[in-house]
């Protein structure tokens, strides 16, 4: 549970702050890591980490899908900044994109087979083999 509404904050940001932003994608992966790295660190004492970027990342995607973006250039731009996030968060690198993909999935999947299969298809594009964590992470999604 997201003790601290972290998912509700990034959904607002990218519904009431984007509305003119030509490049979404790149500003929800500047987003995530702003967000991400100050939740971890500031979280920390009372809540995982894990629950604090899936719940940024489920917010900053069901901001993107009620504002009628392309999730999938989102997804890539957020799990691009998860490295940089890791590294400033003192995290393992490959379980912060797990838990960036745990929360981008279920959006992913809320939106219907074709915004799945493209946000799949593009994670899988741009991080060789994260195709099929994000596809595992999908058939769990709300399990």
């Amino acid at each position: 549970m997201d003790d601290f509404n972290l998912e509700k904050l990034a959904q607002q940001i990218v519904i009431e702050r984007f509305e003119k932003v030509a490049d979404v994608a790149e500003g929800a992966g500047q987003v995530a890591r702003k967000i991400v790295t100050q939740a971890v660190t500031g979280t920390l004492a009372r809540q995982s980490p894990r629950i604090s970027v899936t719940a940024v990342c489920r917010g900053l995607m069901s901001g993107m899908l009620i504002a009628g973006r392309d999730l999938a250039p989102a997804a890539v731009a957020i799990l691009s900044q998860m490295s940089a996030v890791a590294n400033e968060t003192h995290q393992d690198p490959a379980e912060m994109m797990t838990w960036a993909m745990e929360g981008i999935a279920p959006v992913a999947t809320m939106a219907g087979e074709p915004a799945r299969a493209a946000v799949e298809h593009a994670i899988d594009q741009a991080f060789m083999g994260a195709g099929a964590v994000f596809a595992r992470a999908c058939a769990t999604a709300g399990a």
